[in-house]
């Protein structure tokens, strides 16, 4: 899977840093998505937090920034919950057709 940027212009440090163990969970060979769940709540949490302490135009322009990485996290995230169905259904027509010869 090809790399998802999720920061932008107005990204904060530590909020860079949750979006790279994200980056880092969603490249690997296996999804831990245990990990992922963990890290996701964690960036929606520091976004949370952040939101509050800044002001209405930087929370307004940091909220806009957020929007679309959100959205490319979030059809990421989609893409990968679509492509593990997939494989759970072929495994299951398979586990089918073994026991259909037995």
């Amino acid at each position: 899977m090809s790399k998802i940027e999720l920061n932008h212009e107005l990204t904060p440090e530590r909020l860079s840093e949750i979006n790279e163990s994200i980056c880092v969970l969603l490249a690997a060979k296996e999804l831990d998505d245990k990990n992922l769940r963990l890290k996701v709540t964690q960036r929606d949490e520091f976004i949370q937090t952040h939101l509050q302490s800044l002001s209405t135009d930087e929370r307004k322009a940091f909220a806009n920034a957020e929007l679309s990485v959100n959205n490319r996290l979030q059809a990421t995230i989609k893409n990968l919950f679509t492509d593990s169905l997939s494989e759970l259904s072929g495994l299951v027509r398979g586990m089918k057709a073994v026991k259909k010869y037995k």
